[in-house]
């Protein structure tokens, strides 16, 4: 359970992200006191949605209309906004609910360039956000190519793993000599039972 002081740190982020997307909070009201667990070990984080479509603190005690359950890895894909680790996001519970709040997780994202601009003006903000977005292209694209390259360093150079087309080969191979193995134990039966 997270105590007191790690919720309050962990809902202002959380429900300006809502405040930022509008869309956020609309899809959130109809569900105006449903609440929910984020179970993330050894943690957990028990919330409900209020009539303005945000996340508030609830009491441990309440029954939840939905649970969502992370592991510490996948809440490390998350924070890298790996886009394939919200669909492991295992929730139980309440079918339209947990719809509802996987479709808002899912499609949540933070306007930096937004905030930035209350503090440094519209071009800086600017500015910052198209470095940023550069750099997490260039960080993307270098470990696509360095995915790439190891697999094919592993396939190609130092065969540490084979190729589809070899196993599939290798597979035929072997269930071609099964079944030669087959029919030559038949015909030793059949030459064993005529002497």
């Amino acid at each position: 359970m997270l105590s007191g002081w790690s919720v309050s740190a962990v809902l202002p982020p959380l429900n300006h992200l809502l405040r930022q997307g509008g869309w956020a909070q609309a899809r959130l009201q109809p569900y105006a006191g449903y609440g929910f667990i984020v179970e993330a070990f050894p943690f957990s984080l028990p919330l409900v949605i209020s009539p303005q479509g945000l996340f508030e603190r609830t009491t441990p005690d309440a029954i939840p209309a939905a649970t969502l359950h992370l592991n510490p890895l996948l809440l490390a894909r998350i924070a890298t906004r790996d886009p394939m680790a919200l669909r492991s996001v295992v929730i139980d519970g309440d079918a339209q609910f947990a719809a509802a709040l996987g479709s808002v997780f899912r499609d949540l994202e933070w306007d930096m360039e937004a905030d930035l601009s209350r503090i440094v003006g519209d071009v800086a903000a600017h500015r910052v956000a198209t470095s940023v977005h550069a750099v997490q292209t260039w960080q993307r694209n270098a470990t696509d190519s360095v995915q790439r390259s190891l697999a094919e360093y592993a396939t190609e150079e130092s065969p540490l793993l084979v190729k589809r087309h070899h196993v599939a080969a290798f597979v035929a191979e072997v269930d071609a000599l099964r079944d030669q193995t087959a029919r030559l134990e038949k015909r030793l039966q059949l030459l064993s039972e005529k002497h």
